[in-house]
């Protein structure tokens, strides 16, 4: 690859290492940085002048600035893969290196993490962690949501997900992780119904009933003297056609009869109980008027 290629690949942004890989010598780079052609944007790490300085190539710089080696990480890893939309305005940069990362790139947030071979994949020429790791460390910022996204479409499994957390245990976030990845087993429905019951009782919500039968369904929490009906939708993963299908007839039909229907996701039982509350009351205070 000739230095022309490696400026279209690589968003406008490269290390000396890699100019000097393609035939440009040391001394070449220090002429076009003189004259402009090249701006140095981190240590090491140059802008060929004329390409803009993109989310894309904010992402390498970052990498490149901590090392040739550094991997991108967390939900700035998510987004580079595919997993995530939201551009990031910094960057977990992973670093074998201990000490002080050489970062000059003011996004980068340097973490020594040694990985393993399995935990990094290239994408569009720029290391990263591998999709597992990434939708693990990700949902501590994004929330449980990405690894159901994640899991839905197929670019993990649970047991990739469970491989690459035992890997690192004691790992930054280790301990959320391993309470998300808890959820995603088959105690998924009970435990819904406890964290749910939890909350309506703490919460001082009073006259619910847990699985009550109404109409040929079951209603997973039911306020019957107001019909107010709260229902916890399960990972999407796990669910199919037909379960949509259901779920769509039981709350149409729910409706249909007078009641409110309230439907919240495991996300929100997880990270946000308090408007989950919140949101019942009002509910029954709106039936009850």
């Amino acid at each position: 690859m000739d230095i022309t290629e490696l400026t279209v690949r690589r968003d406008g942004v490269f290390s000396a290492q890699e100019a000097r890989e393609c035939g440009v010598s040391s001394s070449s780079i220090q002429r076009k940085v003189a004259v402009g052609e090249w701006k140095a944007v981190a240590r090491g790490v140059y802008l060929v002048s004329g390409h803009a300085r993109s989310a894309r190539a904010q992402a390498r710089i970052a990498v490149l600035s901590v090392h040739n080696d550094a991997v991108l990480g967390g939900a700035a890893a998510a987004w580079w893969l595919g997993l995530h939309d939201a551009e990031p305005r910094k960057h977990v940069v992973f670093t074998k290196t201990r000490g002080a990362a050489r970062r000059s790139s003011a996004t980068a947030l340097a973490r020594y993490r040694p990985l393993d071979d399995a935990d990094i994949t290239v994408h569009e020429g720029l290391r990263t962690t591998a999709p597992s790791l990434t939708v693990l460390d990700a949902s501590l910022d994004i929330g449980m949501s990405i690894l159901d996204s994640a899991l839905l479409t197929k670019r993990v499994t649970v047991e990739d997900l469970e491989a690459a957390h035992a890997r690192y245990p004691r790992r930054h976030g280790a301990t959320s992780a391993a309470s998300y990845l808890r959820l995603l087993g088959d105690g998924a429905r009970s435990e819904a119904e406890r964290l749910t019951a939890n909350l309506l009782s703490a919460g001082g919500v009073s006259g619910w009933i847990a699985n009550m039968p109404a109409y040929g369904y079951i209603i997973d929490f039911a306020i019957p003297h107001v019909k107010v009906a709260v229902e916890i939708d399960g990972f999407a993963f796990h669910r199919d056609a037909a379960a949509f299908r259901r779920d769509r007839l039981k709350r149409n039909l729910l409706v249909a009869n007078g009641w409110t229907v309230l439907n919240f996701t495991w996300a929100d039982l997880v990270e946000r109980p308090t408007e989950i509350v919140d949101e019942v009351r009002a509910a029954r205070q709106r039936a009850a008027s």
